[in-house]
């Protein structure tokens, strides 16, 4: 039997552990600038780092102090990163692709609305392009036409998953397998690369931000931040030609607004992209959220003015390629609905200004339970105005007596459009006469009593 050399692999021991301390401590903090041109060079970020150790025998490295800038003013930070740790997969090297997982710990992100309705981490995630940057139709639409921060969100989902988007995802998938060819010339020989349409330069298995802070501004000034944010993204890729991917992520944090505490938020996404379909699920829950605070996040999207009010929000959607499937709870706690001075009526059952006395008047908590469907391009809100009708009925016992008071105040004309979405003819209710006007009338009634059953085979 032989006996092990123990002298042999302490020597081999303390051998790589200097390689591995040396490299780590000394060699590569040096390589730091030559890293961070690269990173520059070959993405669309403009990132510094204090310091960067590579750990040879781990196969990973740590970073220090990152800053990352937008690419297009770099006096504006994205985002600020005290510590990260990465893990590189050595198989992934192989194949010329870096395979990570990562950890970050204290993490300041600051994204701010752009003027075409994207956010400035977006232009990290693009595509790496020669030339001046162009300024496009939707950049000049977005500057006149002004967007609150959901309406910002909801155009990013459609860009994602609407019929044109799934379309051109398809695309890529059928081209996912083809192989392209790179030839080097070399002074002997050539070198040539081969590369898949779906390779990507970097792949996040797993990535962990906790103990983050989030400060979301949009471009008329309105500010809200997420303290002691936990940020989790999974199967995360970036390429300098094929941009940016995200399998899923997860969102968790306190919300604060001008420093006061504003309620907590929950979300998670995932999603799957097969040949034939896409598949996406969303998972969405805010607790004691201040509306006067954050109004700034839904104010252009309602057709009513929350004076004030706490909410509490559940929603789960599931996208099933542009066809929307979502369950919603929404719960409204110390509200007082305004009507606004809408210049176009709004796509309800009734006016405005008796639906927002109509809610008021309901003992709080205001619960309402509804779904939505339809596609991300035409989504159908059936399920909450008939859930929104049935919570005000027993409010509103005599229809046509409500009705007939606000023509009595604002006129025929106006209600009727409020309520049935139509405009009058007003040279044409001139030359009718009284029985037009009492037909209007009569027809608003009954377009209420038909969503409410309020009508003489109801009472029998």
């Amino acid at each position: 039997m032989k006996y092990l050399n123990i002298k042999n692999i302490v020597i081999v021991l303390v051998i790589l552990a200097l390689v591995h301390f040396s490299v780590g401590l000394l060699i590569s903090p040096k390589l730091g600038d030559f890293i961070v041109g690269k990173i520059n060079q070959y993405s669309s970020a403009k990132v510094s780092i204090e310091r960067i150790n590579v750990w040879p025998l781990t196969f990973s490295l740590s970073l220090k102090n990152v800053k990352v800038f937008d690419p297009q003013n770099t006096n504006n930070k994205i985002a600020e990163i005290k510590l990260a740790s990465i893990h590189i997969s050595p198989l992934g090297l192989l194949s010329k692709r870096l395979v990570s997982e990562a950890k970050i710990s204290g993490a300041n992100i600051y994204l701010e609305g752009e003027p075409d309705g994207t956010f400035n981490i977006q232009k990290l995630a693009q595509p790496k392009t020669s030339g001046k940057p162009v300024t496009s139709a939707r950049t000049l639409e977005g500057a006149i036409q002004k967007k609150d921060l959901f309406a910002r969100c909801y155009d990013l989902l459609k860009k994602k998953f609407s019929s044109d988007a799934l379309k051109e995802e398809k695309v890529h998938q059928a081209q996912a397998k083809k192989i392209t060819t790179t030839v080097a010339v070399l002074p002997r020989g050539r070198r040539v690369h081969f590369k898949s349409q779906d390779s990507y330069l970097l792949e996040i298995k797993r990535l962990v931000i906790a103990g983050s802070y989030l400060d979301f501004k949009n471009q008329d000034g309105g500010s809200v931040q997420i303290e002691d944010a936990r940020i989790e993204l999974g199967n995360a890729a970036f390429d300098p030609e094929l941009g940016f991917r995200l399998g899923k992520a997860e969102v968790e944090g306190r919300i604060k607004s001008a420093g006061v505490a504003a309620g907590s938020l929950r979300f998670s996404y995932g999603s799957k992209f097969s040949k034939d379909k896409s598949n996406a699920q969303f998972d969405f829950g805010l607790n004691d959220i201040n509306l006067d605070a954050l109004r700034f996040i839904y104010e252009d999207s309602l057709p009513v003015e929350i004076a004030k009010g706490t909410l509490d929000l559940t929603s789960k959607t599931a996208l099933d390629n542009e066809n929307i499937n979502s369950s919603n709870q929404l719960i409204l706690s110390n509200y007082e609905l305004k009507p606004k001075g809408l210049t176009e009526s709004a796509d309800l059952f009734m006016p405005i200004p008796l639906l927002c006395q109509a809610l008021n008047n309901i003992k709080p908590p205001l619960r309402l339970d509804f779904t939505i469907s339809g596609t991300v391009d035409k989504p159908e809100f059936k399920g909450f105005t008939r859930s929104l009708a049935n919570l005000v009925k027993p409010n509103l016992k005599n229809i046509g007596q409500t009705l007939k008071s606000e023509v009595s105040s604002k006129g025929i004309s106006g209600v009727f459009e409020a309520v049935t979405g139509k405009k009058e003819d007003k040279g044409q209710v001139a030359s009718t006469g009284a029985s037009e006007e009492k037909s209007n009338t009569q027809n608003a009634v009954s377009t209420l009593q038909s969503i409410f059953g309020n009508n003489k085979q109801d009472s029998k």
